[in-house]
């Protein structure tokens, strides 16, 4: 099978190689998929240059998300040959090739009406979306709700839920070209990061403040989070795009009384799993009764995983970026 691979860590450009490798074979628990499409996260950069919290032996191949079928009939793991699927791969690499490996609670069944790339960026961004939106930000109809980087993959998907959910959401974004697309998705605002007044601009449009944030960025956006939120409010840290991490203002969370939680939702897989399922299935019913699709804004053949990883890594791109396994190679 044709796989991207990397044997030593760095610039995605320089170490991402294609290579012809053995089809691999699942162990008990785990499931053989035909890779019909990958999407591309900010986190394969990360674990291609050696950053991510996970690190994997090397030589590995790249990426963490697919849709497509299984293969054989696996009584152990109750799915037939052929299911249609998408989930995380086996310890987050191996995506980027014709052939994965996942484990089985790492299985996941899309949206019927989902493309395959569509159904490659639905399991990591909406799954982490919904439990900042609902199961750690507890968003309610009326809220307003403040999402930093809303043109990213969590961030879309937080503005779409939170805005189905009843909330007002007021989006942050790097330019202006994801601001239009913020705004499609659902934010009744959206401001420009090093563009605009964000503080005095947020607590205008919330008339004061907002009950929720959701996080993905860290550094700075945390400093305006902390001014913005309001008593009882919570802010849910997702994650620490701008490479830095905030010092937490513990005299604020007590003088106005709100919360600092964290997500990391792939915890949950591990510790709380029948929670995952759970939620799951809350999450496709309201993303079928809302007709919500995730925004994918660019689908690239297999030829070009390496400069979109680039691409993700820069944050250059608006929405989802997917690699469609099906298209044939630029000339």
């Amino acid at each position: 099978m044709r796989a991207w691979m990397f044997e030593r860590t760095g610039n995605p450009r320089e170490v991402l190689a294609l290579r012809d490798l053995p089809v691999p074979q699942p162990s008990p628990g785990q499931v053989l998929v035909r890779v019909r499409a990958a999407s591309v996260n900010f986190s394969d950069a990360l674990i291609v240059r050696g950053t991510y919290q996970l690190r994997p032996p090397l030589p590995a191949v790249a990426g963490m998300e697919v849709a497509g079928e299984t293969l054989g009939d696996d009584p152990a793991t109750g799915l037939s040959a052929g299911t249609r699927v998408a989930g995380l791969t086996t310890g987050l690499v191996g995506a980027f090739a014709e052939y994965a490996v996942l484990d089985r609670a790492s299985v996941f069944a899309p949206p019927p009406s989902y493309s395959y790339p569509e159904a490659a960026c639905f399991p990591v961004a909406f799954q982490t979306a919904w439990f900042a939106v609902h199961v750690r930000g507890r968003v309610r109809a009326g809220d307003v709700v403040l999402v930093h980087a809303a043109a990213g993959g969590v961030g879309l998907a937080a503005v779409q839920l939170a805005h189905a959910a009843g909330a007002r959401v007021i989006g942050i974004v790097g330019d202006e070209a994801k601001r239009e697309v913020a705004k499609a998705a659902g934010c009744a605002e959206v401001l420009l990061r090093g563009g605009d007044d964000l503080v005095g601009r947020v607590k205008e449009t919330a008339g004061g403040s907002v009950h929720v944030v959701v996080d993905p960025v860290g550094g700075a956006a945390h400093a305006v989070s902390e001014r913005v939120v309001g008593f009882d409010g919570r802010i849910v840290i997702v994650g620490f795009a701008s490479g830095q991490v905030p010092a937490v203002r513990a005299d604020l969370a007590m003088v106005k009384n709100y919360s600092v939680v964290g997500l990391h939702w792939g915890l949950y897989r591990d510790k709380a799993p029948d929670v995952v399922v759970e939620e799951y299935q809350r999450l496709v019913a309201v993303v079928g009764e809302a007709g919500i699709r995730p925004v994918v804004s660019s689908v690239v053949s297999f030829a070009c995983v390496p400069e979109a990883v680039a691409a993700v890594e820069s944050g250059q791109t608006a929405g989802r970026v997917a690699v469609d396994l099906g298209l044939p190679t630029p000339a």
